[in-house]
């Protein structure tokens, strides 16, 4: 898979899965679970608008501090939402989310990788 290919891939999911979390935040949230989901809601999209172009600004980073943004949130959204999933009654749509922070990890370390393979060259 082209590297373009993953970080619009990352984009499409990280704004896929902010809508969502904004969704069933508004709509469908569990009581002292709207906040939370509201968050990373905003956080995710946020992170999709600065990881959508490979910026090449004269940095040497170009797009890699939005996609390990994007990798360290979802681990976190992971981590905290797999607690509150585990320890209480949630929505199902929590493993939905789970399934796309999963998906934008590995394809995360993927563009991370080939982006560190490229560079070498």
């Amino acid at each position: 898979m082209k590297i373009k290919t993953i970080r619009l891939l990352i984009v499409a999911l990280l704004t896929g899965t902010g809508v969502f979390h904004l969704l069933v935040a508004f709509l469908n949230a569990a009581p002292g679970l709207g906040a939370p989901l509201a968050g990373f809601g905003l956080l995710f999209v946020i992170i999709g608008f600065f990881a959508r172009r490979d910026t090449d600004d004269g940095s040497k980073s170009h797009s890699r501090n939005a996609i390990l943004a994007a990798v360290a949130a979802c681990a976190a959204g992971l981590l905290l939402g797999g607690r509150a999933y585990l320890l209480n009654d949630q929505p199902p749509a929590l493993l939905l989310m789970f399934a796309i922070d999963v998906a934008v990890i590995i394809l995360g370390v993927m563009w991370l990788t080939k982006m560190a393979s490229k560079r070498r060259r």
